[in-house]
């Protein structure tokens, strides 16, 4: 018996809480969040390739706050991009892509 009405109290308590989140009213209501994009896309040559290869996961800006880098580093850099963590790049487009980012720290 002293099980049967633990049992009870503990079902009253458990729907009063249900009780109580539902009559909780939510106000939902729409906002616009604009996020900073500084260097959010590439432009100048090969924009394109670049645009289409690497702000996946990098913004344009990222290039320039990276160390000046040698073409033979970012070969090593954009090689590792594909093969370790699986960016979809064609091998033949890897030597546009390094003189692209080497021309870009050129600037």
């Amino acid at each position: 018996m002293k099980q049967l009405s633990l049992a009870i109290a503990s079902l009253a308590m458990i729907s009063g809480a249900a009780g109580a989140i539902a009559a909780t009213k939510v106000n939902w209501q729409s906002v616009t969040v604009t996020l900073p994009t500084p260097g959010g896309f590439y432009s100048g040559p090969n924009a394109t390739l670049l645009n289409a290869n690497c702000v996946t996961c990098h913004t344009a800006g990222f290039v320039e706050r990276q160390p000046t880098l040698s073409a033979a580093t970012w070969t090593v850099e954009v090689t590792k991009m594909k093969n370790a963590y699986g960016a979809p790049l064609q091998d033949a487009d890897i030597p546009t892509i390094v003189q692209a980012l080497v021309a870009m720290q050129a600037k």
